[in-house]
């Protein structure tokens, strides 16, 4: 078995982020890079004290995050981050605007072939009463 650890970057730090910041900590296979995000850097307090970055400097990490994982909005954010990240990362998103999947799916799928990346959309929805039906 490899060594090696699966080097993460979390987009978005509120109650999703900080949730996946404290598990990728739980995995032994993981490492998390660093928290990107849109507000200022110096106003993240980070539970493991990972780096902190502007999310315009996501794309000059391209080589040091295997997998960068959207912890943005599905309402306003995904659409348009989700989209942008595919094209630079593979990328793991909870996107739940149930009508609009077919539509994100799509552009989601499109960019990623067009990158040779793997985008995996709508994963570990909220456990609301929509997605226990």
């Amino acid at each position: 078995m490899s060594d090696k650890k699966i080097r993460i970057g979390i987009v978005g730090y509120g109650n999703l982020g900080r949730g996946v910041e404290l598990a990728v900590g739980q995995n032994e296979d993981m490492e998390l890079v660093g928290v990107f995000t849109r507000r200022s850097p110096e106003q993240l307090t980070l539970v493991t004290g990972a780096k902190k970055y502007r999310v315009e400097d996501a794309s000059a990490m391209q080589g040091e995050i295997d997998v960068m994982i959207l912890c943005g909005g599905s309402a306003t954010d995904l659409a348009v981050q989700g989209p942008q990240f595919a094209a630079q990362f593979n990328t793991v998103d909870s996107f739940d605007t149930h009508a609009k999947i077919p539509e994100y799916f799509s552009a989601m799928d499109k960019t990623a072939r067009e990158s040779g990346k793997v985008a995996a959309i709508s994963v570990g929805w909220d456990p609301g009463l929509f997605s226990i039906n």
